[in-house]
């Protein structure tokens, strides 16, 4: 008897939406049989929510389960207790031993490791369970350039070689020719999902009011082009390419299309677009200025980011709430800003950044226990500040963290270079400030901690190692984090943030957002695609965070050059920001 060990993240799935080639491959392993013909089994294993107390398992089991019946691929896996493992019921991540151990045991008491080939993305992950006696295969996930596989479908001709195993039915390769439309759909129409498919036959992806379709050359007349002269706001691209090379940019500014201004642009919507770009050329297209854009492939039924519609009926707001925010004001904000744009450069490694977290220390010291966490960035060291206030709700408090980063960095330069960074970031860096002096006599039942991270220009390198140096009892304490990054630059006529988070996210993203409806007038814009700033690093362990970042019609060019400056920044749209954000921090620490 033989076991097929799949990870799911980046894996089978990415963002909640299956990979390309994901079922089709489920579906064709659970048609293998093993030479004495016992079918070949199917489970999963995964790194998932820890766990504060035993009987919290059964619900963060359930909430897994719910994502496979999302997914559509629950059924692969059943009965879900036998060939389902979490680091939740086992108390350890991947790759120790004991979660593979584990699965296998459930799964079939018989098996030995060498029975068993794991399926994932991660490379480590790989070399470590070879040393276990277990076979496994590196897929080429998301945004990664190389692995055992490139595709999903290329999996089962490795299990036949490995094992000698028969399959009911053939594997084919998806066909890559595609035609390519864009349909621009009401600003009203439901945020949850828009499905062209549904009539016009087509793969889609979704970025605000407008969807790109695709498909195959022998369906798109018949199946797209002709019932979408019905349909308004059609319009067919005049070209064809390959399904591989559609990829996902997610940019700053406009650095992705300043570097590489030959990839033709299918679908522009300033931080994101959807790009054609053969894969093997994606490495080279790195991004030679640190994490100024990400790449990675185009995901067939995407939403990546969506217009929130606002209630009519907005409601008037809790007093406790105002109380708050109407400490909030642009006299009080405004130094901040002006005292940290005041540095020639805020650059990680510098003195220049080293006396900012100083006076930023000495802020959040008038009101909060702080302290400073050493940061290496490369051969080098920056600094994290870090404020806590506990609650008052005993050994059962949460924590609730504000954070921004508080360097800056001009490209096109070298380290001292001049980098005010106005509105990247220490509009977010001085609102934090801010909000920490406006909630300072707030009680609320949990702790609330205020970050300033250092390094993320050059990689999230203050937020990485903040949150994998945190205890794992430290990290199930933390209920929410709102990272800033970008509040001040208006680039839309009217004033807008969008919200990025993660699935994670979700309930964290709906408080934001009905905290903008009741207490500001802010558009909201809504993404499940975080990229490129401090709440990935929580978003990557599991910790729900999302990203506060001004709403864009046109991005802020300025970004990551000596002219983003004071003179573009817009006062009245950062308070609106952390009239939001505070609304927020006040209702969830009670």
């Amino acid at each position: 008897m033989k076991l097929i060990l799949f990870d799911l993240g980046d894996t089978l799935e990415h963002q909640d939406v299956l990979l390309p080639g994901a079922m089709e491959v489920l579906q064709t392993v659970s048609n293998l049989k093993d030479s004495e013909g016992q079918p070949v089994l199917l489970a999963l294993v995964s790194d998932f929510l820890m766990l504060r107390q035993p009987s919290d398992i059964p619900r963060l089991q359930q909430q897994y389960y719910d994502l496979l019946g999302r997914l559509g691929i629950d059924a692969f896996f059943r009965p879900l207790e036998q060939f389902v493992t979490l680091s939740t019921e086992v108390g350890v991540f991947k790759p120790d031993r004991l979660i593979f151990q584990t699965a296998i045991e459930k799964a079939h008491a018989d098996l030995a490791f060498s029975d068993v080939l794991f399926v994932t993305e991660n490379r480590e992950h790989v070399q470590a369970v070879r040393t276990l006696g277990m076979h496994a295969v590196h897929f080429k996930g998301p945004g990664q350039q190389q692995g055992d596989i490139d595709h999903l479908l290329d999996l089962v001709p490795v299990i036949n070689e490995l094992f000698g195993l028969r399959t009911g039915r053939p594997m084919s390769r998806l066909s890559r020719s595609v035609h390519i439309g864009v349909r621009t759909i009401p600003s009203d129409a439901e945020q949850a999902r828009i499905d062209p498919t549904e009539k016009l036959g087509a793969s889609w992806v979704r970025l605000g009011d407008r969807v790109l379709m695709f498909a195959q050359d022998i369906q798109w007349q018949a199946r797209v082009v002709e019932p979408a002269r019905a349909a308004p706001g059609f319009v067919e691209l005049a070209m064809s390419t390959q399904r591989q090379n559609l990829h996902l940019v997610t940019q700053k500014g406009r650095w992705f299309q300043q570097e590489h201004p030959e990839v033709p642009v299918l679908l522009d919507s300033n931080r994101y677009l959807v790009v054609d770009i053969q894969p093997g050329d994606v490495e080279g297209m790195r991004s030679s200025h640190g994490i100024c854009y990400s790449i990675e492939p185009l995901q067939d039924g995407q939403i990546v980011f969506a217009r929130r519609a606002r209630n009519l009926a907005r409601q008037a707001g809790q007093a406790r709430v105002h109380a708050v925010l109407d400490k909030l004001s642009r006299e009080g904000y405004e130094p901040l800003i002006n005292y940290l744009v005041a540095f020639p450069t805020r650059f990680s490694t510098s003195s220049h950044f080293k006396a900012a977290a100083t006076w930023a220390r000495e802020q959040l010291s008038r009101h909060y226990m702080t302290h400073n966490q050493v940061v290496s960035v490369g051969s080098e060291h920056s600094e994290n500040i870090i404020a806590d206030k506990k609650g008052t709700a005993g050994v059962d408090r949460d924590v609730i963290i504000v954070c921004a980063h508080l360097d800056s960095i001009n490209q096109l330069g070298g380290a001292d270079s001049s980098a005010p960074g106005a509105d990247d970031n220490a509009s977010g860096s001085a609102g934090v400030l801010h909000m920490a002096e406006a909630l300072a006599a707030h009680a609320g039942k949990h702790d609330v901690r205020f970050i300033l991270f250092g390094g993320e220009e050059q990689g999230l390198h203050g937020s990485r190692q903040y949150v994998s140096q945190l205890p794992v009892s430290e990290r199930s304490r933390i209920k929410a984090v709102i990272n800033m990054d970008m509040i001040g630059c208006q680039n839309a006529p009217t004033h807008g943030v969008l919200l990025e988070g993660h699935r994670l996210s979700r309930r964290l993203i709906d408080v934001l957002a009905l905290a903008a409806e009741t207490y500001t007038e802010l558009e909201i814009e809504t993404s499940l695609f975080p990229h490129d700033s401090d709440h990935v690093s929580f978003i990557d362990e599991g910790i729900p965070a999302l990203l506060t970042i001004e709403g864009a019609d046109q991005n802020n060019p300025r970004v990551h050059t000596d002219h983003d400056t004071l003179n573009h920044i817009n006062y009245d749209l950062i308070l609106d920001i952390l009239r939001m954000n505070t609304a927020a921090v006040v209702q969830l620490l009670e």
